[in-house]
C-alpha cells in the first residue's frame, strides 16, 4: 500500500490531493512522483483554465512524511542518484507550472514532504502544523531542491541552522521567519483557500503568468536586465486579447462615471 495522488478539478482550480493508505502517512516513492508528474502534465494541457494549483493531504494530521520506509530500505549508491534526480524533475516541473501554485500544510511537513512545499508559490499553514528538514537526523542531505529552494525563503543563516539541528517549527513560527506565508486556523483554512483561488481568478491569466516568470528570475537578474524582462512581458500582455478586453472595459467604465463637463 502507498499513497496516492489524486487531482480534483474545480471550475478554475486544480487540487493534487496526497491520498495515504489507512493509518498511515502520507509519504513519497518513484511511483507517487510519477503519478504527481502525470497530474502536472494535466495541468500544463489545460492553459489558462487552470487559475490556482493546491497541494495538500487527504490527512488532517500529516502533509507529507518524506520517503517511505520501503524507499529508505533500498537506498544504496547506485540507487540513490535516480531517486534524487527523479525528485528534482518533478519538483521543477511544479515550480515551473504557468499559474500559482500554493502548499497548503495542516500537520506534519517533514524532509521530502517539505521540500515539495517548498516548491510551491504560497505555503499556508495552520498554527499546529510542524515544518522541518529532517534528513540530517538520518544522516542525509535534503536531495529534491531544498538546500536551493530553503535559503531564499530564509535565509542562508536560517536555513543552516534549520539543516543542522533538524528541528521542527510550528506554523505560527513558519511565517515569522519566512518558511510559510499565512497561518489559518483549520476551521478557516478550506475558506481562506477558496478566497485566494476568486481573488486570483479576477486577475488577468497572461498578466500572473508573466509576473510569476518575472519574479522568479529576479534573483539571477542585473537590474538593467530586470528592466529589459518586464518591458518584453509588457509587450506579451499588451499583445494579448484578455488584456486589451480589460483595458477596453476600463476605459469604457470611467467614460461612464466621468463627470459632465461644466456648461
Amino acid at each position: 500500500m502507498i499513497t496516492t495522488i489524486q487531482l480534483i478539478l474545480a471550475d478554475t482550480t486544480a487540487e493534487l490531493v496526497l491520498v495515504p493508505p489507512p493509518g498511515r502517512p502520507p509519504t513519497l516513492d518513484h511511483t507517487t512522483l510519477d503519478q504527481l508528474d502525470a497530474h502536472l502534465a494535466t495541468i500544463e494541457r489545460a492553459g489558462d483554465a487552470i487559475r490556482l494549483v493546491i497541494l495538500r493531504s487527504a490527512s488532517a494530521t500529516v502533509f507529507c512524511a518524506g520517503a517511505n520506509l520501503n524507499v529508505l530500505q533500498h537506498l544504496n549508491p547506485t540507487s540513490i542518484v535516480p531517486w534524487v534526480e527523479h525528485g528534482h524533475r518533478v519538483l521543477n516541473r511544479l515550480e515551473s507550472l504557468p499559474c500559482p501554485v500554493l502548499a497548503r500544510i495542516e500537520g506534519f511537513a517533514l524532509g521530502g514532504g517539505l521540500e515539495i512545499a517548498l516548491a510551491a508559490d504560497l505555503i499556508f499553514v495552520t498554527p499546529n502544523a510542524q515544518l522541518a528538514q529532517t534528513e540530517a537526523k538520518l544522516g542525509f542531505v535534503a536531495g529534491w531542491g531544498g538546500s536551493w529552494r530553503l535559503p531564499r525563503r530564509v535565509g542562508a543563516a536560517r536555513a543552516k541552522e534549520l539543516f543542522f539541528t533538524g528541528r521542527r517549527v510550528t506554523g505560527s513560527e513558519a511565517v515569522a521567519i519566512g518558511l510559510a506565508d499565512e497561518c489559518v486556523p483549520p476551521a478557516e483554512m478550506a475558506a481562506r483557500c477558496a478566497q485566494l483561488a476568486q481573488e486570483i481568478a479576477t486577475c488577468s491569466p497572461i498578466a500572473i503568468r508573466q509576473l510569476k516568470c518575472l519574479v522568479d528570475a529576479s534573483p539571477q537578474l542585473p537590474r538593467a536586465a530586470s528592466a529589459a524582462a518586464e518591458a518584453a512581458a509588457s509587450i506579451t500582455c499588451l499583445q494579448h486579447p484578455d488584456t486589451q478586453h480589460r483595458v477596453t472595459e476600463f476605459l469604457n467604465r470611467r467614460k461612464k462615471t466621468a463627470p459632465a463637463p461644466a456648461q
